[in-house]
């Protein structure tokens, strides 16, 4: 029995919710179909469909099924997509969408190499702080940090970076010193990120409202804001390790007040993916994979 053929099969009847429909988008009999499943429910001893005269349903094992074969053709797509394209050269235009700073200060200072490295892609990246629908807006790939902002979009996690407290040596001193615990905080002015979507882990509720001083949808831009002691924030060390090491900020509760924050690439789909999207990918993760 041709497994690959089988998981193909099953895949078109539980996407398009009957056998006539899978038999006209495979070019095949509905016998075929029927007998084809059939077959696979023989050799795997569950039912994985429910069938009636009008349609079919999956089962809980057809459900669980369902998405390992998902998972196996894209794998095996791909496979034959890469062994496709061996001795082709990457090409054409990239569009890439990045948060703001992590753009500026990390993914522009490596793009001289992979430009020289694949010369005949042309590289556009848009930088912006908020959630772009790259589909609609015809970016091939988006870079996210923490949040993925989509559940339709296959995602890549290819970095992880630290979120710390810091404020600068003026604020702490006006606030009378270091902080001991979490609830020293809490009477701390603060500048907070407007994108954020729910508290930190090691934070029980938000900060007092009347507390936040200002507020960005940039990292940099909250960044200034902590240096010149309006507030404290809590933001990627990746934003905030010149300052630290410069001494215009200081870690608060190191080991404490932080969680780790994975950073993904976010892309349409597995299927036909460009080359040029992929060889960018690869690179992204070869670069910043122990970040």
């Amino acid at each position: 029995m041709d497994m690959l053929n089988a998981m193909q099969t099953f895949v078109a009847v539980a996407e398009n919710s009957g056998i006539t429909a899978a038999a006209d988008k495979l070019g095949c009999s509905k016998a075929i179909v029927s007998r084809t499943l059939s077959l696979l429910e023989e050799r795997l001893d569950v039912r994985l469909l429910n069938r009636t005269t009008r349609k079919v349903s999956l089962t809980e094992a057809g459900t669980e099924y369902l998405e390992h074969c998902r998972a196996m053709l894209e794998q095996n797509a791909e496979i034959e997509s890469r062994f496709a394209e061996k001795g082709l050269e990457p090409q054409g235009h990239l569009r890439i969408s990045s948060p703001m700073t992590f753009g500026t200060q990390h993914i522009t200072p490596v793009l001289p190499e992979f430009i020289d490295k694949y010369p005949k892609v042309q590289v556009d990246i848009q930088m912006t702080d908020r959630f772009v629908d790259i589909v609609e807006q015809g970016m091939d790939l988006a870079i996210r940090i923490g949040a993925t902002g989509s559940d339709s979009l296959i995602v890549r996690k290819f970095a992880e970076t630290q979120h710390q407290v810091a404020a600068s040596p003026e604020l702490i001193e006006k606030m009378g010193g270091m902080p001991k615990t979490v609830e020293d905080l809490k009477s701390w002015p603060t500048v907070a990120y407007s994108l954020r979507t729910a508290a930190p882990s090691w934070q029980s509720s938000r900060v007092n409202p009347e507390l936040e001083r200002a507020r960005s949808n940039n990292g940099e831009a909250i960044l200034r804001l902590a240096e010149a002691g309006v507030g404290l924030a809590y933001i990627p060390t990746f934003i905030m390790e010149d300052s630290i090491k410069a001494g215009k900020l200081k870690v608060l509760l190191p080991g404490i007040a932080q969680e780790s924050t994975p950073l993904y690439i976010l892309y349409p789909h597995r299927r036909r993916l460009a080359l040029k999207t992929r060889v960018f990918i690869d690179f992204m993760v070869q670069k910043f994979s122990n970040m």
